[in-house]
This record gives C-alpha cells, sequence and structure tokens, in this order.
C-alpha cells in the first residue's frame, strides 16, 4: 500500500510539473459529457488518496512492525475495522479512477481526430 501511494504521489508531482510547463488543457472544446467525467475521475482521485491517507494513518496505530511492538487489543479491532472500510474505499475508488481515466483519454483521443 505503501508503494501505491508512493505511485500516486509521484503522479502528482509530475502532474504538477507539467501544469508548471505545459499550463492547463484548454477545455473550451470539451462537451458537458468530457467535464462530467472528467470531474468525476478528479473526485475519484480525491476519494482515493483521503481514504487511502486515513487507512494508512489508522494502520500506523496498530504497532511498529519492525520493532515488533504491537498495540494494545482493545484498540486494534476499532482501527482494523476503520482500516478495512477506508482501504476498501480507497480500493473501490482507485477502480472508479482507472475506468474514468479511460473516458478521459478517450475524449481527449476523439477531439485530437476532430
Amino acid at each position: 500500500m505503501i508503494g501505491a501511494m508512493t505511485l500516486v504521489a509521484v503522479f502528482l508531482v509530475a502532474y504538477a510539473i507539467k501544469l508548471g510547463v505545459l499550463g492547463r488543457e484548454d477545455r473550451s472544446s470539451w462537451g458537458a459529457l468530457s467535464l462530467t467525467i472528467l470531474y468525476a475521475h478528479e473526485a475519484c482521485i480525491a476519494t482515493m488518496i483521503v481514504a487511502g491517507t486515513a487507512a494508512v494513518a489508522r494502520a500506523r496505530r496498530f504497532g511498529d512492525a519492525a520493532r515488533l511492538v504491537v498495540a494494545p487489543v482493545e484498540g486494534r479491532t476499532r482501527d482494523r475495522r476503520f482500516h478495512r472500510a477506508a482501504g476498501r474505499i480507497a480500493a473501490i475508488a482507485s477502480v472508479l479512477a482507472l475506468i474514468t481515466a479511460a473516458g478521459v483519454l478517450a475524449g481527449m483521443y476523439l477531439r485530437a481526430v476532430s
């Protein structure tokens, strides 16, 4: 999961550099459907980042695996439930982000050939 979050962070940094060098996309030629798909994609990405961060933060409360220090049992059950729910939300959001990214890319290709 840390590796996945690192990849997302690298992508966000690369996107920020792209914005700085090339600027934003010209959305004036984008139709309502394309914009809706883009905004849905951005919402999925935001949900994935927030839920993933919450899952990692809660997982850190389980204890320090490197030192084999384990958190008290009473706190672990609630933390695991929260961690599992946040992880599922992040996983579902990532799948939806992939699907909507395909829609955004398809729209870009369609606009490029027309």
